[in-house]
């Protein structure tokens, strides 16, 4: 965390926070600072905050459903018929298909993310509203083709989660014991890792990031560290092995292990680090290989390690998902013992300095808290996953969990998701995966708080359209509150 705050001493730009910088082609970049500005081509702020938007929701949803493709692959599995149309509410559908915005399947959903990326290249689409439309359209690609998929295969591959008690935090990692941490998202390496160190009785996996939160959820294997905390497990000075796979992975890793005898090695086929040991897995024989492989490379480094003694806190938690959660909460809901449900999801961004968990423990008196990912980490440091008001729902994938909670709840009641007191809360986004996510569930009729300056200028007609224009059409905004008390207030109010 010290590195990584020493890096932050440079200040972000202002000028890209609220997203008035366009490097969309060579004439630029344009930075547009007063309010008539316009680029070298003639674009407004409100056209190049929405390319710059779309573009991070295209991102994000390429990385959700990459996520999902990759273990379709990896278990030579077809892609599923008609699965949105299987999965939305029916009211939604007919909503989506009015607008333009339902996806078409059959892979068809990456030619879409391909024509984000066209629509906001120079000279195509200089429709700030159209361009908007078009987030949300990859909004609903995210939640059902990457969030809804992946956590459905993974399910029928290793399980669902179960609920359990967990440990987490930098305490778990052990100086009596070899140390495996593995980190990023897609689990088909871990789980096989976690599998082969059960025949070892000195082995702890220990996870990093949302494969740790996976594996937590699953198998109870602890936790150690969220995204900002990844180099602080190598530089306990007690892991021998970091085992790292796509997503949220920093390049700095390779500079740290270089300072401990820590072997950092990349196993998915398209997330190489220059200066790291790369051994792909592509199916379950590959990963079989590779997890024997590191076990083999991890006792022969242990031998290396110069720290002796390691001490750290470790916090008891309740993880894991049951789905019988939805049927308790409807009921605490239609008994008045809570007022709604926040689902506290996304990244834990260290440019936020914020007091967010003080907020959402005072919140959690009168709300349940659905939380996932990085924040959940957050949560759990701070003692609040005790599976009564805060649950643990899984890793970022997992938010699809949320939506169904969500999806369950709005049956019962016979009404629409959007008639009902849900709101998702990203207080720290980091990832463009969160953006994704939270177009997503605005798709739902979900309103969605982000926490952080997210290329929004205040007042703007972007800032409008995500807080007014969208509500007309599905009764949801996204809207940007950046102090806990404030957002504290309008939730109360």
């Amino acid at each position: 965390m010290k590195r990584l705050n020493e890096r932050l001493e440079k200040r972000p730009c202002q000028i890209g926070l609220e997203s008035r910088c366009c490097k969309n082609c060579l004439m630029g970049p344009c930075i547009l600072i007063n309010k008539d500005d316009v680029g070298a081509c003639g674009a407004n702020a409100d056209v190049v905050s929405a390319r710059n938007i779309v573009r991070f929701t295209a991102a994000g949803a390429s990385n959700h459903t990459g996520h999902a493709e990759h273990i379709l692959q990896f278990t030579k599995k077809k892609f599923p018929e008609k699965y949105i149309d299987k999965k939305a509410p029916k009211y939604l559908l007919k909503l989506w298909k009015q607008l333009g915005i339902l996806p078409s399947v059959k892979h068809e959903h990456f030619k879409e993310i391909s024509e984000a990326f066209h629509a906001t290249s120079f000279g195509v689409n200089a429709d700030y509203q159209d361009l908007l439309k078009t987030a949300v359209k990859l909004g609903i690609i995210d939640g059902y083709l990457g969030l809804y998929l992946a956590t459905e295969l993974e399910d029928k591959l290793y399980g669902k989660p179960k609920v359990r008690e967990g440990v987490l935090d930098l305490g778990v990692i052990r100086d009596d014991k070899i140390n495996i941490a593995v980190h990023g998202h897609e689990p088909m390496f871990a789980e096989e890792i976690v599998k082969e160190a059960k025949k070892h009785k000195n082995i702890n996996v220990v996870g990093v990031c949302c494969t740790g939160a996976s594996l937590l959820a699953k198998h109870g294997v602890p936790l150690a560290a969220n995204v900002i905390l990844q180099e602080n497990v190598i530089a306990t000075g007690m892991v021998e092995i970091m085992a790292v796979d796509a997503q949220c992975v920093m390049p700095s890793l390779v500079d740290i292990c270089e300072c401990y005898h820590t072997r950092l090695i990349t196993t998915n086929s398209i997330a190489k680090i220059s200066g790291a040991t790369h051994m792909p897995v592509t199916d379950r024989e590959s990963a079989n290989i590779v997890a024997k492989k590191i076990i083999k490379l991890a006792i022969e480094n242990r031998k290396k390690r110069k720290r002796t003694s390691f001490s750290a806190k470790k916090e008891k938690v309740i993880v894991g998902f049951d789905e019988r959660i939805a049927d308790s909460l409807h009921k605490q809901l239609k008994e008045k013992k809570i007022k709604g449900i926040i689902a506290v999801i996304g990244c834990r961004n260290p440019r936020v300095t914020e007091d967010w968990i003080s907020v959402y423990r005072k919140l959690s008196k009168d709300y349940a808290i659905l939380t996932t990912g990085c924040m959940a980490f957050e949560l759990g440091k701070a003692g609040m996953l005790d599976g009564r008001r805060v649950f643990h729902v899984g890793s970022c994938i997992n938010n699809a969990r949320i939506a169904e909670i969500f999806k369950r709840i709005a049956d019962k009641e016979k009404k629409e998701i959007t008639d009902l007191p849900f709101i998702i809360s990203a207080p720290a986004p980091l990832s463009e995966k969160c953006v994704a996510i939270g177009f997503f569930f605005a798709a739902l009729g979900t309103d969605v708080h982000f926490g952080y300056p997210m290329m929004i200028k205040t007042n703007s007609n972007v800032e409008n359209f995500l807080a007014n224009v969208l509500k007309k059409h599905f009764k949801s905004r996204i809207f940007f509150e950046r102090d806990p008390k404030l957002f504290y207030k309008k939730i109360v109010e």
